[in-house]
Formats: structure tokens, C-alpha cells, sequence
């Protein structure tokens, strides 16, 4: 048999072309898929909803902004891709007679070696040198591309996160979605998604050496799973979230103030977190969260029912001093764009409250994070009158957990809000 050009899947384009064209098709369609469900707020799904719907308020970029992002990223990747894959115009020619009898050497070599000679036929070789060729062969290039890719985007991902500098002018830009969606999923300053994703995904090709049929289906299915790991839903149905380990609740832990350090794989195994030392599970992200709220629950109840609740300033009278009232929506720092990389996890500033009910906060200008004074004769009085107590107020193993999960580096706040446990 003669070497066979092989021919286009469709008549009215290349195979070159529909590798570039599907995977946008793919992401427009799946994206729409999940905002329509997200909409109409069908109570079979709600359930799986990894956050309420409200906490989306928390993100620091509207939809709009998202989507013209992504355009904008999409255009770069397309011109990368059509520089790998179309301007190639070369035919695939497969010479598939001569792969076949390779095969057929290689596991007849096998079989002799074991001694095996006379429990495998002729045919039976023929039929194995078929399933290797043309199936275990392509499963073991994807598989090879699949693992190419989750290295290339782990370390590049832990880079953009402990470089203070990648961070801030790059990466942080993903962070300002708090609450992932669908359509968030290539949300990335330009540069960024350019390189962890277009050109980590056509190295991923090439390296592999699949052709442009494993290129439609290769491209097509990354993007595939990148959109439905950043969905919002905990799908127990989904086969995309059931057979592969990183999914949607992997990566919601990530876009948390307690999980922003661990988490870093993509789009498809967990095997580097496992490795270094990065990965948080659900069962560890819940304990965090639950042992927060208890110790914000006992520094609130020892504030409230602490001796020295005496304190009769009004809110007029603690700005005229330094204090700063409280407001009702809280911040998230690290999704700001203004986090330098150095990510720690401070409660946030105790309470004050005054016999009216009036709630106030301390500015750190005067009093620590820690409690402590750090300015001026009123915080101090502050201080000492409210805060006597809540500095004692500590749970058992708190501060060791999350020691175990993150780190401060040169004292920078960053992320205080916190996503709700499933």
C-alpha cells in the first residue's frame, strides 16, 4: 500500500482551518451554556452552585470588560495558531502499511523474547499491531500533550504568583473574579494568556507530534475543560468534573483568599500540586473556612459581652478621633490588581460597637492588625476600652492550619474575602 494524503473531515474547509475555528465555537457555546443556567436559576441546579449568586457582586470586573478581554485574547491566539497550524499547508501524508509492519516487528520481537511464540498466530500479532497504531498511538500523543500543557501552565501559574512584579501587572488581572464564571474562563491580561495558554498549548501540539486531526480534537477539548473549570457549579454528572481530579471546586479554591497559594494546576491533572506541596482539597478548604467564622463568632461574642463594654462613642465622635465607621460591603484585596504577589489571610479589623448599635472599625494607621497601638493617645484609649479582650480570643490550632496553607511574605495584605463551604 502506498503512502495516502489524508483528506479533509469536510469538504468546505481544511482541517487546519476548523483546528482554529471549533475551539471558539467550543467556548462561545459551553460559555453560553452556563450563563443561560445561571440566569434562569433552575432550583436542580442552584444546588450545585459553588457560591450564592450574590457573592458575585464580589468580583472587581463586569461582565462586559470580561468578554471584550477574551475577545481580545482569542484574536492573539488565533494568529499563533494559524502561524503552528494553517501556514503549514502541507499535506499529512501516512504511510500507514509501513507503521503497521513496525508494529507487527516490535511486538513479534516481544513475544519471542518471552517465549511466547506459539500461544500468539500470525493474525493475532496483525490485530495487535492495528490497536497500538491506531489507537494506543493517538491516546499516548494526547495523553503526551495533555501532560505537557499541565506543566507548562503549573509552573508558569506558581510564577505569575510568587513573582511580585508577574503578579501584580499580570496575573492579578484573573483575580478580580472572586466568583468564577464561564465566560471568565480566558479572562487574562493579554500577555499572560498568550503565554501560558496559546503558545503552552501549541508547544503541547508540535511536541507531541499529532497531526491536525489530533490538533481539532486536542484544542478543541482544552478549551473545553478550561471553560468548565472556571463554571461555578459543582456538576456531579459531568463527566468533565467526575473523571478529572482539577474541576471546577479545585479551581474555586484557588480564586480564595486561603487558597490562592495552593491549587496552581491546570487544565487537567493535579499531579504537580501533589508533588510540590500545593494542593488543598475541599475537605481542607471547609475546615479553614468553618474555623474563620468560629473565631470571628468568639471575637464578637467577647466584644459584646466583655466587661469594658462601656464604650459610649458615636460615630461622629470616633472620626473626630481617627476611627473609621464600618462599611457594609467587604473588600477583596487580591482581586483588586493591587496585590504584589505576597498573599496573607488577617482577619479582618475588629468591630467596635457603641450602646446605639452604631458599628465602627480601627484604621490600621491606628491600631495594628495584631491589636496593638500604633499611633496617637485616642486609639490607645480605643484600644484599651474595646479591645481589651479580643486579643485573647484564640481558637485551638487556627493559626497552625493556616500556617500549613499559605504564606506572609514582608507583611502585604491581600485577599480578605472568603468563599462559603459547600
Amino acid at each position: 500500500m502506498a503512502p495516502t494524503v489524508q483528506g479533509p473531515l469536510f469538504s468546505f474547509i481544511s482541517d487546519q482551518s476548523l483546528a482554529l475555528l471549533l475551539p471558539l465555537i467550543v467556548y462561545w457555546s459551553y460559555s453560553l451554556f452556563f450563563h443561560w443556567i445561571s440566569l434562569q436559576e433552575y432550583p436542580w441546579f442552584e444546588k450545585y452552585r459553588i457560591h450564592d449568586k450574590e457573592e458575585e457582586t464580589r468580583n472587581r470586573v463586569s461582565l462586559p470588560e470580561v468578554i471584550k478581554a477574551v475577545i481580545v485574547q482569542q484574536v492573539l491566539q488565533t494568529a499563533l495558531g494559524f502561524i503552528v497550524v494553517v501556514a503549514d499547508d502541507s499535506d499529512m501524508i501516512f504511510d500507514d502499511e509501513a507503521s503497521l509492519a513496525k508494529y507487527q516487528m516490535w511486538i513479534s520481537s516481544l513475544i519471542t523474547l518471552a517465549g511466547l511464540q506459539t500461544v500468539f498466530t500470525q493474525a493475532t500479532i496483525q490485530t495487535m499491531a492495528h490497536i497500538a497504531y491506531y489507537y494506543l498511538e493517538t491516546a499516548a500523543r494526547f495523553f503526551l500533550a495533555m501532560s505537557f500543557l499541565d506543566t507548562w501552565q503549573y509552573f508558569l501559574h506558581r510564577l505569575f504568583h510568587n513573582v511580585p512584579y508577574l503578579y501584580k501587572h499580570f496575573h492579578s488581572r484573573h483575580h478580580r473574579l472572586y466568583v468564577t464564571y464561564s465566560f471568565g474562563a480566558l479572562y487574562n491580561h493579554p500577555f499572560e494568556g498568550f503565554l501560558m495558554d496559546s503558545v503552552g498549548a501549541s508547544l503541547a501540539f508540535l511536541l507531541s507530534g499529532m497531526g491536525n486531526r489530533g490538533a481539532l480534537v486536542f484544542f478543541s477539548f482544552s478549551t473545553l475543560k478550561t471553560v468548565d473549570d472556571h463554571c461555578g457549579y459543582n456538576l456531579p454528572f459531568n463527566p468533565l468534573q467526575t473523571l478529572f481530579w482539577n474541576n471546577a471546586d479545585y479551581h474555586d479554591i484557588h480564586h480564595q483568599n486561603f487558597g490562592i497559594k495552593s491549587n496552581f494546576s491546570q487544565p487537567f491533572g493535579t499531579i504537580w500540586d501533589h508533588v510540590l506541596g500545593t494542593h488543598m482539597s475541599r475537605e481542607e478548604a471547609n475546615k479553614i473556612i468553618k474555623m474563620k467564622e468560629e473565631r470571628k463568632a468568639a471575637r464578637l461574642s467577647a466584644l459584646n459581652n466583655s466587661k469594658t463594654s462601656s464604650l459610649t462613642l458615636t460615630n461622629n465622635e470616633a472620626v473626630a478621633i481617627g476611627a473609621k465607621p464600618i462599611h457594609n460591603k467587604d473588600e477583596d484585596v487580591h482581586s483588586s490588581g493591587n496585590n504584589s504577589g505576597n498573599d496573607s489571610h488577617e482577619e479582618n479589623d475588629e468591630k467596635l460597637r457603641g450602646p446605639a448599635g452604631s458599628v465602627l472599625r480601627r484604621t490600621p494607621s491606628s491600631v495594628g492588625f495584631d491589636g496593638n497601638s500604633t499611633s496617637g493617645a485616642s486609639a490607645t484609649t480605643i484600644h484599651q476600652q474595646a479591645t481589651s479582650t479580643t486579643t485573647a480570643v484564640e481558637l485551638p490550632g487556627y493559626r497552625e492550619l493556616l500556617a500549613t496553607r499559605v504564606r506572609v511574605d514582608n507583611g502585604n495584605i491581600s485577599g480578605k474575602g472568603q468563599g462559603k463551604a459547600l
